[in-house]
């Protein structure tokens, strides 16, 4: 009886004060549409999330430079482009209480040529397949990991912009 309480009393979590103790996790959700942009059917899924309670909402998978894109219709964050759409879908969490992250990523060696419009995956190294994938990436450049590391601060700042906390 104590736990269940303590699930529903407010947290504080590096200074962003949580309704309860519910948090659903990152996860890759096949709802944004082909440039990766927020489609209604994803704010409709997190709406349901936020109208339930939930008092944290991590957003997964977005990634920071197309040649990162891992799954087809997965978030996007690599442009300002994709400002609007998650403005839009951060202010409906907001509206209900619901605080929201979101993870931003490069997919490396863990993705195809075909998600990446024939391009050949990239990694800090050229190693062995993706075990799942099968799919050897070609070993980056000094200078397109500098691009690599700048797109992720370039994306966080993005991330800022939209409200996510």
């Amino acid at each position: 009886m104590v736990e269940q309480k303590l699930l529903f009393t407010p947290i504080e979590i590096n200074g962003m004060l949580l309704n309860n103790r519910l948090v659903r996790s990152a996860t890759y959700e096949a709802m944004a549409d082909e440039d990766g942009k927020v489609t209604d059917r994803l704010i409709n899924f997190y709406n349901r999330l936020a109208k339930g309670g939930v008092g944290l909402i991590i957003l997964g998978y977005a990634y920071v430079q197309e040649n990162g894109r891992g799954m087809p219709f997965q978030i996007g964050i690599s442009n300002d482009d994709h400002i609007p759409g998650l403005k839009k879908l951060v202010d409906e969490l907001h509206n209900h209480d619901a605080k929201a992250a979101l993870q931003i990523m490069h997919a490396g060696r863990q993705t195809t040529p075909e998600r990446l419009g024939g391009k050949t995956p990239i990694a800090p190294s050229a190693i062995e397949p993706d075990p799942f994938l099968r799919t050897s990436p070609r070993e980056m450049s000094v200078e397109e990991i500098q691009e690599t590391i700048d797109a992720f601060g370039a994306a966080a700042g993005r991330v800022k912009a939209t409200g996510f906390r």
